[in-house]
């Protein structure tokens, strides 16, 4: 498939900007993971909406990627293949920008499981914070696991 000079550049900047929403990504469950650690409700809170919309962002950065693909005769080529297709003067951009989307996926997974630890060992001791909030505010708000009991 001989692909076109200006189809493969702009499928590099959604490759780069893949890239940098996974960066902004990690950066966010670095921040939960010290929210929770230290009992942040509301930071925690607000690093949950952020990492809401970028996962909605990546979602729709990696549509457009796989369309783009698609147009380009390429659909299901994965990214470590990329390299085979691309026009020979992109190939040392190509090999980058695919180097840096899978060195930031290896951080954004570490950095996520890290959150995920964190938040289960944390778990119990925000549950009774919130339910403190609550009783403090006057208003019991019954929970998923009060229905459960």
């Amino acid at each position: 498939v001989m692909v076109q000079r200006e189809d493969w550049q702009a499928y590099l900047k959604l490759i780069n900007q893949l890239s940098d929403a996974l960066e902004q990504l990690s950066g966010v469950e670095e921040e939960k993971t010290a929210a929770v650690s230290r009992g942040d409700l509301g930071a925690v809170d607000a690093c949950m909406k952020r990492e809401q919309t970028l996962s909605l962002s990546l979602r729709g950065i990696d549509q457009k990627r796989e369309a783009m693909l698609a147009r380009m005769g390429l659909q299901g080529t994965a990214l470590r293949d990329l390299e085979d297709s691309a026009p020979s003067e992109l190939l040392m951009e190509t090999k980058r920008a695919a180097e840096t989307l899978r060195g930031r996926y290896k951080v954004f997974r570490a950095a996520s499981q890290v959150a995920r630890d964190t938040l289960e060992c944390n778990l119990r001791a925000i549950e009774r914070a919130m339910e403190a909030q609550d009783a403090s505010q006057g208003e019991m708000i019954p929970r998923q696991s009060d229905f459960m009991a």
